[in-house]
């Protein structure tokens, strides 16, 4: 995790109980994940709301009586249940948290005006009735519906002031008791609480994945990093003798199921050790490092990687590379250190550094346990061998054969 990222979650995180929203950037990744969504929840809540106002029905008449019954039925079945059911095909699929948020207001508010006109027509014993269902409607609505705070306060607060309009218009000109509207009139805003409580709860959680998140990255990150650490030779930056080992071992296990050709390469830097003694370990690091980078070139030209197996060693393997394209490669390699040109200082007569390769090629068809990857390593290394004995600066190729195919275990050639 940056340090950017994680100071500003982390100073989020310690932000005051009443400072509900988030830094700039943060607020904004929150907004965008709670912008659309599902409204399944809030559509079952509305089915329910309906079938509650139906069933209210029953109280209206027995409340108001037969003459008075008629206008809540008719606001009940001729407003309200099709601004329901147009509310519940509104939010059908995926709809924004703003579209979500009008709906339920406005259905909230639309049942408070018809309940109000209830309590307006009701004879006075049952006014507080429908004055206490008035402030329920929005108070439930506003403890289940999964409104931010924002949203929240709109619909506590049209609330409010529906409640007060009815007050001042119906019940203050009438010189009534106005303790009972007014203390029921607060309740409208016991879900702002709720609601900030719950934003507050998803802004954590928000906050928790995020970090979470991060947290994850910089792990694949640094075990990535590792990977390449464990795979890498610190000094000249080719992969290491492991995963060197690991590539030839696949790859003739690959080769021997395809039946295909592969090629496995040994360079040794010749004289390295009196270079070493003469020059020092600095002069010898930078040689290793100026040789590194020759072999890496000359190999990517052949589709192989070079790798450092240790000291002054470096392999070559490369899947595919039949006999013929096997001697190219290794001329390819020893005159790539040739043409670096890179000074001797322990040889006389301004001797340059150059190497000496040894090849091994084997068929994929003579398989294991035959011809095993160490058995091609050994052959290799035996070349290797033969062109220091032979003079150095030299590539020595060995072409390996089970001995049950023919008499002759190997055929070698020499270049140089």
């Amino acid at each position: 995790m940056s340090e950017t990222n994680s100071s500003l979650i982390e100073a989020a995180r310690r932000r005051p109980w009443h400072r509900l929203r988030l830094p700039r950037d943060l607020e904004a990744q929150f907004t965008e994940t709670t912008r659309w969504s599902r409204a399944t929840y809030i559509q079952s809540w509305l089915l329910i709301f309906i079938v509650f106002n139906v069933l209210s029905l029953k109280m209206d008449f027995d409340l108001l009586g037969p003459e008075q019954f008629v206008v809540p039925a008719f606001l009940t079945l001729g407003v309200f249940l099709p601004a329901g059911f147009a509310a519940i095909t509104a939010l059908r699929g995926i709809t924004s948290a703003r579209r979500q948020a009008g709906i339920v207001i406005g259905i909230s508010v639309l049942d408070m005006v018809i309940v109000l006109n209830s309590a307006r027509i009701a004879p006075r014993t049952h006014a507080d009735t429908y004055l206490i269902l008035a402030v329920i409607v929005p108070m439930v609505v506003g403890m289940i519906a999964p409104l931010s705070f924002r949203h929240s306060l709109v619909l506590c607060g049209s609330a409010f002031c529906v409640y007060a309009a009815y007050a001042v218009a119906f019940v203050l000109p009438r010189s009534e008791a106005t303790g009972l509207p007014l203390l029921i009139a607060s309740l409208t805003l016991v879900p702002i609480k709720l609601a900030y409580t719950r934003e507050w709860t998803r802004k954590e959680a928000f906050l928790l994945t995020l970090e979470k998140s991060a947290r994850d990255v910089d792990l694949a990150a640094a075990n990535a990093r590792l990977t390449v650490l464990s795979e890498t030779d610190s000094l000249t930056g080719l992969r290491n003798r492991r995963s060197a080992t690991a590539q030839v071992q696949a790859g003739w296990g690959e080769a021997c199921a395809g039946g295909a050709w592969a090629t496995l390469v040994l360079i040794d830097i010749d004289a390295f050790k009196r270079l070493n003694d003469t020059a020092g370990h600095p002069e010898g690091d930078r040689c290793l490092r100026q040789v590194a980078e020759a072999l890496a070139a000359a190999a990517a030209r052949h589709g192989a990687q070079a790798a450092r197996y240790g000291g002054e060693e470096f392999i070559v393997f490369r899947p595919g590379a039949d006999p013929s394209e096997a001697a190219r490669i290794g001329e390819s390699l020893r005159l790539a250190i040739q043409a670096l040109a890179y000074p001797h200082p322990a040889l006389p007569d301004g001797a340059c550094i150059t190497v000496s390769i040894g090849v091994a090629t084997a068929h994929g068809s003579l398989g294991t346990p035959a011809i095993t990857a160490a058995d091609r390593l050994k052959a290799a290394d035996d070349a290797l061998y033969r062109a220091k004995r032979g003079g150095r600066n030299r590539v020595e190729s060995t072409i390996l054969a089970p001995a049950s195919a023919t008499s002759e275990a190997a055929r070698t050639s020499a270049f140089g």
